[in-house]
């Protein structure tokens, strides 16, 4: 069993720690506010009312036991940097922390952050490439230049099978998964004798630009 720290229990922590708990997880959450860790008490392994910028009761938690500390501390990025340090000098196995901004981002990695997010930048993104055009079902940007997309296939994809299609080497992109209309069920790494069908949902990934390419 995996054993996580959240530290800070706003919404994102607190659906972080809960999420977790629910795929089979072990999860100490540590907050300021007591309101907080009693509402969750209850939902997870432990939850502690405590300040993590104490660098004493991180110690105490002995965070480099943990598989991964998850830092969610809202508005105050100055509190995330003096965590994220004190947890990479504790040796912490892997540190992931909320940023507001990119330029926090860039300073949460330099002080030892394994992996940052920018919840509201990403999912705005997401919403942005999914609303504006009109084939793409979703969009989900990964590192570099990335993602994975779901969307209907083109015209000309369909009643020919993925051997004839050649996707990797013609666009180089993978199929990862067919949602299959006629049953809603996702079929994935579907073999080459597969035919695609006019409202099954492809989920491909690849770089932008070929994706791109691909619908042209």
């Amino acid at each position: 069993m995996k054993e996580f720290v959240v530290i800070g229990l706003g919404n994102f922590g607190a659906t972080v720690a809960r999420e977790l708990t629910r795929l089979k997880c072990r999860v100490t959450a540590v907050d300021t506010d007591k309101n907080r860790v009693q509402n969750i008490q209850d939902e997870i392994h432990q939850a502690i009312c405590g300040d993590a910028a104490d660098r004493d009761l991180l110690t105490n938690l002995g965070v480099k036991n943990f598989d991964c500390i998850i830092v969610s501390t809202g508005e105050d990025s100055h509190t995330s940097i003096l965590i994220t340090l004190f947890l990479k000098e504790l040796e912490a196995k892997s540190i992931i922390v909320k940023a507001r901004t990119t330029d926090h981002a860039r300073i949460l990695k330099k002080v030892g952050a394994t992996m940052t997010v920018i919840p509201e930048q990403e999912m705005a993104i997401r919403l942005a490439y999914a609303q504006s055009e009109s084939d793409l079902i979703d969009y989900l940007p990964l590192t570099g230049d990335y993602c994975v997309v779901e969307m209907g296939p083109p015209r000309d994809f369909v009643g020919k099978t993925l051997a004839e299609l050649a996707l990797r080497n013609k666009f180089r992109v993978q199929l990862v998964a067919v949602k299959e209309d006629a049953t809603g069920d996702y079929n994935f790494m579907p073999g080459g004798s597969f035919i695609i069908k006019e409202k099954d949902v492809l989920v491909l990934l690849g770089k932008r630009q070929d994706i791109d390419t691909l619908k042209k």
